[in-house]
């Protein structure tokens, strides 16, 4: 009697169970961000563009903004310092005819990158890149939308074989008609939908399980985190959202020789100095009050952040060891953060880009002191900020912020005492002055004089002030400021007292643990 049967049936359970395991391995959006680690762009190569030259060459794309043409080496290199993702930019308009086809040697030097990239067993992220900054094709409002969805069927059919190591990114810091009330949330919307139903809808397997990253409203975590940003239909609920974090910007991204300004109400030209250093108690706070609220509205619903850009200028004046502790910081708090993960933005050229890292020719970080904490982080040496709350109706701050005010963020919860503690160096009460500042859940600001004369003087010389805010529709905020007799006043603290616990961050030993 012939053992074929019986072979075929063992055949068949076998492709059965293998194709149960498939099933199976299938990962949750939620899974794939936990597992891409800390992410590396590799900036101003392949997303290099002109709007004067005609470029034919890709290797002229390629090195247009002083950069070297990347080899295999550079991603080996960069994954020994602990980097598992690797955001790989792309530009294409230059290599689209008119009817939007995408010239097929362009094709393949991407191809062979992500080669290299996910035969490094790395997570690669390849996206639309400079189309979308003005006044290139993809700003034009809704009229570039066929070409935009033509452009994403190609990409789709050229890469269906690859499996989950390779990220979709729909595009990159569009920006929609200016920010808050004026931004266009719809227009946004209809293009992360169409990059959703081009994906999910072609003839690929790989395609409808594929993570796909959703573009943040101008990549502000602010307007992201906004109720009018609208989340696509995704069949597979697969995706994750895009922000860039380059924040406090002044620290972050503002040149010292190019100093921003505004128009105050009289009409005057007001000048935002730049910030040179980092790393005050109000610094940190800020940071892990921003992370929370991306958790809060995203990561506690299942749905993931990817922060595709983070970094600070590294040719200006900024102070090395401020840069340094914003990194550690930044990628050791979206490590202990589930659902987020972080990307370093990294020119690479001294000579023509102004966020520098990774020396690309000598293959090394140029401060080392960098590399061997991203390696740190890499092998799970961070801290968890959760790990340090309390729970606590007060709540203190000892170092002034960057304008040399005393500040608390409060999110909504309801202040019912301002206490705040200062040294006055003359007997004159009356002529020094204090603001409370806050905004409303309107927005609008909020100033409350304090008179200097009421205060109650310490053992030590200093003065305690004591305000009742409990009639007060404070909002996200508290902070002193001095009104008058500045040069007479140094202010040493302020709390709050709340009208019940809240979770609050115990700083001191939160920062002790980070170093």
């Amino acid at each position: 009697m012939s053992n074929l049967p019986f072979i075929l049936i063992i055949a068949f359970i076998l492709s059965l169970i293998l194709s149960l395991l498939s099933l199976t391995a299938k990962r949750k959006a939620m899974e794939i961000v936990d597992d891409m680690g800390i992410g590396w762009n590799m900036g101003n190569t392949f997303d290099s563009y002109s709007l004067n030259k005609n470029i034919t060459d890709p290797d002229e794309q390629i090195t247009l903004w002083g950069n070297i043409i990347p080899t295999k080496d550079l991603f080996v290199k960069i994954k020994k310092y602990g980097f598992k993702t690797i955001r790989f930019p792309i530009t294409w308009m230059h290599f689209m005819n008119e009817t939007g086809i995408i010239n097929n040697v362009w094709l393949l030097r991407i191809k062979e990158v992500i080669d290299w990239i996910i035969n490094l067993n790395m997570y690669c992220i390849i996206n639309i890149h400079h189309d979308a900054t003005f006044p290139n094709w993809l700003t034009k409002g809704e009229e570039p939308k066929e070409k935009f969805i033509f452009l994403w069927k190609q990409i789709a059919e050229e890469f269906k074989d690859y499996d989950d190591h390779l990220i979709f990114e729909c595009m990159n810091d569009v920006q929609y008609s200016g920010y808050n009330n004026n931004y266009n949330y719809t227009l946004l919307s209809i293009f992360n939908q169409e990059f959703v139903n081009v994906i999910r809808d072609s003839n690929s397997d790989n395609n409808k399980e594929r993570l796909l990253i959703l573009s943040g409203a101008n990549k502000e975590l602010d307007l992201t985190c906004s109720k009018d940003y609208k989340l696509p239909i995704d069949p597979y609920n697969k995706f994750a959202i895009s922000i860039h974090y380059y924040l406090p910007s002044k620290f972050t991204v503002e040149h010292d020789d190019n100093p921003w300004t505004y128009i105050d109400d009289n009409g005057d030209v007001q000048i935002i100095n730049p910030m040179i250093k980092w790393g005050t108690d109000n610094d940190y706070k800020e940071m892990i009050t921003n992370f929370e609220t991306l958790k809060k509205t995203y990561v506690d619903k299942d749905i993931p952040i990817v922060i595709t850009e983070t970094g600070v200028l590294t040719e200006q004046k900024k102070e090395l060891e401020s840069i340094r502790k914003y990194l550690y910081a930044e990628f050791s708090m979206s490590g202990s953060y589930n659902g987020i993960m972080s990307c370093l933005w990294d020119n690479s050229n001294k000579e023509k880009g102004d966020t520098n890292y990774f020396d690309r020719i000598n293959n090394k970080f140029y401060d080392e002191m960098i590399g061997d904490n991203f390696k740190k982080i890499s092998r799970g040496k961070f801290v968890k900020p959760t790990d340090y709350y309390i729970s606590s109706k007060i709540d203190t701050v000892y170092m002034t912020n960057s304008e040399g005010y005393l500040e608390i963020k409060i999110g909504t919860k309801k202040v019912l005492k301002v206490i705040f503690n200062v040294n006055i160096l003359i007997h004159e009460l009356n002529l020094v002055g204090f603001g409370i500042a806050s905004n409303d859940k309107s927005g609008n600001w909020i100033g409350d004089q304090v008179d200097g004369t009421k205060g109650k003087r310490q053992y030590d010389g200093s003065y305690t002030y004591t305000f009742d805010s409990s009639n007060k529709d404070y909002n996200n905020f508290v902070q002193i400021q001095k009104w008058w007799g500045h040069d007479n006043i140094i202010l040493n603290y302020l709390s709050l007292e709340f009208d019940k616990n809240y979770t609050i961050l115990d700083f001191n030993s939160y920062k002790e643990a980070l170093y």
